[in-house]
């Protein structure tokens, strides 16, 4: 009798267990991110079959951990998991997030597909999986361009299908418009006269010694004309809202002040680009009681910019050809005054066609100003604008400094980047402008200083706002005066920016190299530029913690004065350091 009581719970025990086990598995199933990892010097893996029965080893890691062996070719990855009760009515896919080299997949021993450089990706494996058991997934990852690895790998239920390109491939289609070639060159510092002291051109024209010391080489304006007086925002008004496009605010000075400051600035190699607010004036302009035309109107009544909450600006209305040719007629007359390139305020919200037609009137006339787009849409780059703003790059700054990111957020953004625009396109990157918090409140002086090396060392255009080089700079109103004392540098600030500045036009791998990810970490933010046959890995520590990156590399070629090689293949980072090297 105790035998058979025994026997009975045992019995139970293991139904117990097996209906326990079934319960935890998942549909679909789950993958971890430790996988058994071996390292393939010799490039044996597919003659001997190791997707099959791949060797043993003690080492596991993630698809995307640092290439720990820099002589091995490629890297072999396998994982078990269990696969309960599948949906015969279900389909289910890989799904794969950034691909960063060459990758074989195999799934039970059969080969499902080759996969090359993509950000997402999936296959299909209905079918493919073995329900109420164990099932193996094998990859085989090749260092490839510097680069190595699958960074996120998971099974989906019923997924909507995965483009391998993202939404629109604008990445294969042609800029309308080749940039000058000093753009690749450009370091641009944002100023607003208003802010300067004495509030004037001549205060401007007194610093571009130091713009010049700091390694500025264009130097943009934000609007300089008269400003509407009628529904005025804040005790100065609202520059966007223009009441005269064809001369100076008298506050700023004379239109022969500005030519002085506009022929110093050339004296010093330093460019001049205007913010042109052409999508609306204010509602002063003379042209709103002679040309309503010119206006967008509703029932006949002109109104307010999309999403602009105040009243003392009219929306144009760039449909109208007469409009248009005023505009052109006001890009012209600045031309002539000397200024090289223009910010075209407003202009997500201007049709296409503009653009286009306005290169072409440059085209015609045999002028190249630089065209920058008030916004971040890819389209604005194939109908004659030069460069947009990489917003997404601040975002991520802003995100790893508060906790809602890490590291890997600089790389996958850079890449996203590149991606979406044609190829070519410049990106202007900023810490910090006159839209945001100052950089020094939003993410602290180191997290500012690796924003600073990033924009510096990443493909694009970097962009330096007035006051960011000051100790503790003060919020600028866009609509008020702001005393600032001028003379308080931050010294580590303004010598990082001259040193990054001088680097930058030194090295053509930085500013003409290619672009590609590498094995970055949560702590640990990083990419390459290749340029001709050199390689630079750019490295940068988010912890507060000293860091070791192992990377087959002996130079260090720039550095905080700390991080670097410090032997064959490993690389010191000190807290919130930074470093290239090769």
């Amino acid at each position: 009798m105790k035998n058979k009581t025994t026997l009975i719970l045992v019995l139970i025990i293991i139904t117990a267990f097996i209906s326990c086990s079934d319960k935890t598995v998942s549909d679909p199933p789950v993958l971890t991110d430790k996988w058994l990892t071996v390292y393939d010097d010799e490039a044996r893996g597919i003659s001997e079959t190791w997707f099959t029965e791949i060797p043993g080893t003690n080492f596991s890691g993630s698809t995307w951990d640092d290439w720990q062996i820099h002589n091995a070719r490629y890297r072999w990855h396998k994982q078990r998991f269990r696969v309960g009760t599948l949906d015969s009515s279900a389909s289910y896919s890989l799904e794969f997030s950034t691909i960063a080299s060459p990758s074989l997949i195999w799934l039970n021993g059969d080969l499902l597909d080759q996969l090359s450089f993509a950000e997402t990706t999936s296959i299909d494996i209905s079918g493919m999986l073995l329900p109420e058991d164990y099932n193996e997934i094998v990859i085989r990852n090749e260092f490839s361009e510097d680069s190595f690895g699958i960074n996120k790998l998971n099974i989906a239920k019923n997924a909507e299908t995965i483009a391998k390109v993202i939404t629109s491939d604008f990445h294969s289609m042609p800029l309308y418009h080749d940039l000058p070639a000093y753009a690749h060159d450009l370091i641009i510092y944002e100023a607003y006269i208003r802010q300067f002291s004495g509030g004037n051109f001549t205060a401007l024209q007194n610093m571009s010694s130091r713009l010049d010391q700091l390694g500025i080489n264009m130097v943009r304006l934000l609007p300089i004309h008269p400003i509407g007086r009628s529904q005025k925002v804040g005790s100065l008004g609202n520059p966007y809202a223009v009441r005269d496009y064809f001369t100076t605010n008298s506050r700023y000075g004379s239109m022969t002040q500005f030519s002085s400051l506009r022929s110093m600035l050339h004296r010093n190699r330093i460019k001049l680009m205007l913010d042109a607010p052409i999508s609306a004036s204010a509602v002063d302009h003379s042209w709103v009681r002679d040309y309503k035309n010119y206006y967008k109107q509703v029932d006949g009544n002109m109104i307010q910019p999309a999403g602009y909450s105040h009243k003392d600006m009219f929306a144009f209305d760039l449909t109208d050809h007469t409009l248009k040719r005023r505009l052109e007629s006001y890009f012209d007359f600045w031309l002539e005054q000397g200024v090289d390139a223009f910010r075209l305020d407003g202009s997500e919200d201007l049709p296409e066609d503009f653009f286009q037609e306005l290169r072409d009137h440059f085209t015609q006339n045999g002028q190249e100003p630089l065209l920058i787009a008030d916004g971040t849409k890819p389209e604005h780059l194939l109908f004659g604008l030069d460069a947009v703003d990489g917003d997404a790059l601040y975002k991520a700054f802003r995100d790893i400094s508060d906790g809602r990111s890490n590291a890997t957020a600089i790389g996958k953004t850079l890449f996203d980047e590149i991606k979406s625009y044609p190829e070519g396109s410049k990106i202007i990157h900023y810490a910090e402008n006159h839209e945001t918090l100052r950089a020094m409140d939003a993410l602290g002086v180191n997290d500012h200083h690796l924003a600073l090396f990033t924009i510096f060392t990443a493909p694009g255009i970097p962009s330096i706002y007035c006051g960011e080089e000051l100790r503790d700079p003060p919020e600028f109103s866009l609509y008020n005066k702001t005393e600032v004392n001028w003379y308080t540098i931050h010294w580590p600030t303004y010598n990082l920016i001259t040193k990054l500045a001088k680097f930058r036009k030194e090295s053509p791998i930085l500013t003409r190299g290619e672009f590609h990810r590498i094995a970055d970490t949560k702590v640990i933010a990083g990419f390459s530029r290749r340029y001709r046959n050199e390689t630079w890995f750019v490295l940068m520590n988010y912890s507060n913690k000293e860091q070791n990156y192992q990377i087959d590399v002996k130079t260090t070629v720039f550095s905080d004065g700390t991080s670097g090689v410090v032997q064959d293949g490993r690389v010191k980072l000190k807290a919130k350091g930074y470093c290239i090297v090769k």
